[in-house]
């Protein structure tokens, strides 16, 4: 189906979208194939100018309230896009959006930017007071994504905040052991001096250092422990 609208939120073209609105102003909530609404693209597309305009359109309204077939708002978007003016434009509003909603897959906000490693998004929402503590269907918190993606400074920050340490996700992991699976000696030891258990174990009796990808990794990690 043909939504004008949202192509023109997409094309990143101001005077379309307005024009359309200006016609045609209740397509402002019409909901595409995907679930959908404008906003949802001129997000995406970090149409900046565009977003400015329809959130002056959309006064009083949560865009908590307008979620996706996979249940992002136009705010779980910017948060994973990582556009900053994006992110405050939509937090800066009388209703603001709720920074520990979470997705269909139980993601919240905190966890999108760190897995994409955005660095200011993750400082405005821990700022904001979004919690280090929510875990997503996996039981990952945003620090078992931090320690995955090898961020150092992302790891720092969360366990600054107060993230548990030493929490286990649904396969039985710690942040520490997926640092090691993927190879990042470096933010295992940061982990451990933070607080992490390097003695946990599995329900099988395996500790972290039993994962490290290869033995490189492994050496690193115990010599630097120690």
């Amino acid at each position: 189906m043909n939504l004008p609208l949202h192509e023109a939120c997409m094309s990143n073209n101001l005077r379309k979208a307005q024009e359309i609105f200006n016609d045609s102003p209740q397509d402002l909530y019409q909901k595409d194939a995907d679930g959908r609404i404008p906003l949802h693209w001129a997000v995406s597309f970090q149409s900046e100018e565009i977003v400015s305009f329809l959130l002056l359109k959309m006064v009083d309204v949560s865009v908590d309230n307008y979620k996706d077939e996979s249940g992002w708002t136009p705010f779980h978007i910017a948060c994973a896009v990582g556009n900053l003016y994006i992110v405050t434009n939509l937090y800066e509003r009388h209703e603001k959006p709720d920074l520990n909603l979470p997705t269909n897959q139980g993601v919240t906000a905190l966890h999108l930017a760190v897995s994409k490693k955005h660095t200011k998004i993750c400082e405005f929402l821990l700022e904001k007071g979004a919690s280090v503590r929510v875990k997503d269907k996996r039981s990952q918190l945003p620090l078992h994504r931090a320690a995955a993606i090898g961020s150092t400074s992302m790891v720092d920050l969360l366990c600054k905040a107060g993230s548990p340490i030493n929490t286990s996700d649904a396969e039985g992991w710690t942040p520490l052991f997926h640092a090691l699976a993927e190879g990042h000696g470096d933010v295992a030891v940061l982990l451990v001096q933070h607080g992490a258990d390097p003695d946990l174990e599995t329900s099988d009796g395996s500790k972290a250092v039993d994962f490290a990808v290869n033995d490189e990794v492994k050496k690193y990690f115990l010599r630097n422990i120690s």
